[in-house]
């Protein structure tokens, strides 16, 4: 009877862990990549100066997402640095804290504050776009993920994500068939942001912690809630649609970073091309 409990209990943390952290953490990890492919591109080409082209609005929204979970999750903000960048280092702006180790709610709040510029400059972006282009963006995520259906699930999940990217990229480039002053500038803030949206390696590397005590409360939630005999379903069903909603925005700024990357690669390779008279590698 404990047993069987105890193994619910972990399935369903499973399924939890995966609804809630497996489409962000991939959509996470194109961010970063396509953020680190751009930084390198600028490099290669222009130096590292090059980069403020995007930094000079994408890192102040990137910071600030970090301060605004730090006040939220109660860690003393020591110093914040909007846009400093240091080449030495490699730093562009910085959002000193600490908090007490011994409060479960800061110390959880470790893993909300390293993807705050995730979560923050992904509605930022949708909120421009929905009040500057009020069209078809962002639509939620419908596609369920079932344990015991893993392959069809996963299959499913991201059929449906290479729709929305399609989609909202044409959206995007659609406004830039016949643009305006407007449309120009508000893309041009758009792909700023989302050139710097992704968090670092020591942002990720700063939420680990928080993410291991998240995981281990939605364990003890699920125990709790199979001990009681409790169906956790209408939970899962609200929280899944919430999720729905969070990813769809998510995948409108992976959508935008997409093309904010072919937008600055182009001319940076044709420009390398002639100029070095070899390909532009944006990997490394």
């Amino acid at each position: 009877m404990i047993l069987d409990t105890f193994l619910n209990a972990s399935k369903l943390t499973l399924i939890h862990v995966i609804l809630i952290f497996g489409l962000t953490g991939l959509i996470t990890a194109a961010l970063f990549l396509l953020q680190r492919m751009i930084c390198i591109s600028f490099s290669k080409t222009t130096g590292w100066k090059g980069v403020y082209l995007t930094a000079w609005i994408g890192i102040p929204v990137h910071e600030l997402g970090h301060a605004i979970f730090c006040l939220i999750f109660r860690h003393k903000i020591n110093e914040v640095a909007l846009f400093k960048p240091d080449k030495a280092s490699g730093v562009l702006g910085y959002v000193s804290h600490n908090y007490n180790p011994k409060s479960f709610y800061q110390s959880i709040g470790n893993f909300f504050i390293g993807i705050a510029p995730l979560l923050v400059g992904s509605l930022i972006l949708y909120l421009l776009f929905d009040t500057f282009f009020p069209d078809l963006a962002a639509e939620p995520v419908k596609s369920k993920f079932e344990l015991d259906n893993f392959n069809n699930s996963t299959v499913s999940v991201l059929k449906e994500v290479y729709s929305k990217i399609s989609a909202n990229i044409s959206i995007v480039s659609g406004t830039l068939i016949k643009p305006t002053i407007l449309s120009v500038i508000i893309l041009y803030i758009m792909t700023s942001i989302s050139a710097h949206i992704a968090p670092s390696h020591t942002d990720l590397k700063n939420a680990l912690p928080g993410f291991g005590l998240l995981v281990a409360l939605i364990f003890i939630i699920n125990l709790v809630l199979s001990f009681l005999k409790i169906n956790s379903a209408s939970y899962v069903d609200w929280f899944t649609t919430f999720l729905g909603r969070m990813h769809g925005i998510l995948i409108f700024g992976l959508a935008l970073t997409i093309l904010t990357f072919i937008l600055i690669y182009i001319p940076l390779f044709i420009f390398y091309l002639i100029k070095r008279k070899k390909l532009l590698n944006p990997f490394y």
